[in-house]
């Protein structure tokens, strides 16, 4: 690791320091940027726009949920990845959502749905192509993202049917996770139960193609959330692919979406490019496109 990435990763897992940080020292990836775009009337229901300069005709979408132990966060902070995806040439829709304690689980989920409807029937006048919206998070946003795809009742109740996503990028996310931190179990608390919270028990084979993301070294989320989600996928019959990065830790998968020679850590723009490009192909098999 070199000496500014050791400073960098400092700043932002010791110290405390905003993501905002990235935004200043990421080139901009030749994008343009739509923001605070409405998607509800709450305060927090707000969502920025990503647009490749170069913009192809029907361009696939990403949208991006963020993590932040569904407390924190906000679309401002994560500017570099929106840049990083748009310069790849998709365009990235990244909402904000209410965290707790405003709200408690699973108003979050909720407000994901609200977002993604708004995508669906918006993008399309921004250049997207609205049959190929990608959900996407890392952390405590790839579980809400996940929740979406495999608890069908929070898309159906915006009237949106799961073959309308195109796949779902999960970075680091908690699939099956036991609630142990006494914050975590306040923002889960009205819950019926645990198996309500865990994307794992919906997952019934039905759900779009997954790239699961991990680094093997991640102490905050262990890898064994996306290995078990993997599993239970392809058992139920459906498409998961699994990639795991040996060096990586719980943020690494998030910072190297800031797409800046000197922020190197693993090939997950381009995992993540690989995957959009098969999945749009249908005729492809998605574990042949991820062959090392």
């Amino acid at each position: 690791m070199n000496k500014l990435l050791f400073l960098i990763v400092l700043l932002l897992t010791i110290s405390g320091c905003s993501l905002k940080t990235l935004n200043t020292i990421v080139p901009d990836g030749d994008s343009a940027l739509i923001s605070n775009t409405e998607y509800g009337s709450l305060s927090r229901q707000h969502l920025d726009i990503h647009l490749p300069k170069a913009l192809n005709a029907n361009a696939p979408v990403i949208i991006f949920f963020y993590g932040g132990r569904w407390q924190s966060g906000s679309k401002e902070e994560y500017q570099f990845v929106g840049q990083a995806l748009a310069k790849r040439g998709f365009i990235t829709v990244i909402p904000n959502y209410r965290l707790f304690p405003e709200v408690e689980f699973p108003e979050f989920i909720n407000d994901a749905a609200k977002a993604t409807r708004w995508t669906l029937d918006n993008i399309q006048q921004h250049g997207g192509d609205p049959s190929q919206v990608y959900l996407m998070g890392h952390s405590a946003g790839a579980h809400i993202a996940a929740m979406l795809i495999a608890n069908k009742p929070y898309l159906s109740a915006q009237h949106i049917e799961a073959p309308k996503i195109a796949g779902f990028i999960g970075l680091s996310g908690p699939y099956d996770f036991n609630i142990t931190d006494a914050d975590i179990k306040q923002v889960f608390r009205l819950a019926k139960n645990h198996n309500n919270t865990q994307p794992i028990h919906f997952i019934d084979g039905s759900e779009p193609p997954m790239l699961l993301l991990h680094g093997k070294k991640d102490k905050t989320l262990s890898i064994t959330n996306s290995q078990h989600m993997a599993a239970k996928t392809i058992k139920m019959g459906g498409k998961a692919e699994l990639v795991i990065y040996k060096d990586m830790a719980h943020i690494g998968t998030l910072l190297a979406l800031a797409d800046a020679p000197f922020l190197y850590f693993a090939p997950v723009l381009d995992d993540i490019e690989r995957f959009i490009a098969c999945t749009t192909n249908k005729a492809t098999i998605l574990t042949t496109c991820f062959a090392k």
